[in-house]
């Protein structure tokens, strides 16, 4: 898929050189869509690839939850944003599953039953 057509696909960005917890929680202590934290999420590297997408209905407390976790590690250095698209109701993993398949994320590989 095209760059533009991806990065369409999603609301709201969060800058976070590094994957950085600070940057991460004040974006989403000013966010205009507090009132909503279910979604779908995509983190993104310096070339704009899509490393990881995953899906919450608590996007604020499962966003930073990487930087625990052992997916990423050795990838915090390379990341520059954190892609948001907004689901107001109904199932979030129905569109993780959908943005897995049509964008192959590097770190997804076996979910969903998906192989490159």
């Amino acid at each position: 898929m095209e760059l533009n057509n991806y990065l369409s696909l999603f609301d709201d960005y969060i800058v976070a050189p590094g994957f950085n917890r600070s940057d991460i929680s004040k974006w989403f202590s000013m966010n205009k869509h507090k009132d909503n934290n279910r979604g779908v999420y995509a983190i993104l590297n310096y070339k704009l690839e899509i490393l990881y997408i995953g899906s919450s209905i608590d996007l604020r407390n499962r966003v930073p939850h990487h930087l625990y976790q052992d997916k990423l590690t050795g990838y915090f250095q390379d990341v520059l944003l954190v892609g948001i698209k907004y689901v107001a109701e109904g199932d979030v993993t129905g569109l993780e599953r959908d943005y897995i398949r049509k964008l192959k994320p590097k770190l997804n590989k076996y979910r969903y039953n998906f192989r490159s």
